[in-house]
């Protein structure tokens, strides 16, 4: 069960952090930069988390590098963003209640773009994983923990620097423990000549 889990998955998202504190403080610092600039914050991020995702299960070290290198994910992290984001805020601005709902209705979304598939696939698959659960309190659990992580970075800009990669990997491992560990499917890189 995802929620019985969650004393284990922050242990392990902090044994994560300790082993890859380098790469993922270095790659927060270059999605807050990129997000001074807005336009490229959501394609840095995409990338980080896709980086995290794949290094939590290959068990290599993260490269700080990634946040920047993946182009393939510029469209798909606007599309995320925007398919994502307007409905939450809209949510969250009608009585906060439906913008949780859609909040864990969407839980996985962004770990399923960044695991290679398409923003509507996605989002369509988050929300048959959320209904196929009878333990729907247990996304409410985890969602608490990623929320009380978004309050702590909101104290200070140092807090942020920690808690974003803390963020993005409790993420990965939340989808890793629900849907196993299946090998990651990178965006084709095709070269035009």
């Amino acid at each position: 069960m995802l929620d019985s889990r969650i004393d284990q998955r922050s242990k392990r998202t902090w044994d994560f952090f300790l082993a890859n504190v380098e790469g993922l403080l270095i790659g927060t610092l270059v999605v807050l930069v990129g997000s001074l600039f807005i336009i490229p914050a959501p394609w840095l991020a995409l990338n980080l988390l896709q980086e995290t995702l794949e290094c939590s299960r290959t068990g290599r070290r993260v490269r700080w590098q990634a946040a920047y290198d993946r182009q393939g994910n510029f469209l798909r992290s606007w599309g995320l963003a925007l398919a994502m984001g307007i409905p939450i805020a809209i949510g969250y601005a009608l009585l906060i209640v439906p913008g949780v709902l859609l909040s864990l209705y969407w839980f996985h979304a962004p770990m399923l773009v960044a695991d290679g598939r398409r923003v509507g696939d996605a989002l369509s698959e988050s929300g048959r994983i959320f209904r196929a659960r009878s333990d729907w309190a247990s996304y409410l659990l985890n969602w608490l923990v990623l929320a009380v992580l978004g309050g702590v970075a909101g104290l200070t800009a140092f807090a942020v620097v920690l808690t974003l990669p803390l963020t993005l990997i409790y993420l990965a491992l939340c989808y890793t423990d629900e849907t196993g560990h299946v090998p990651l499917t990178l965006p084709r890189r095709e070269v035009v000549v």
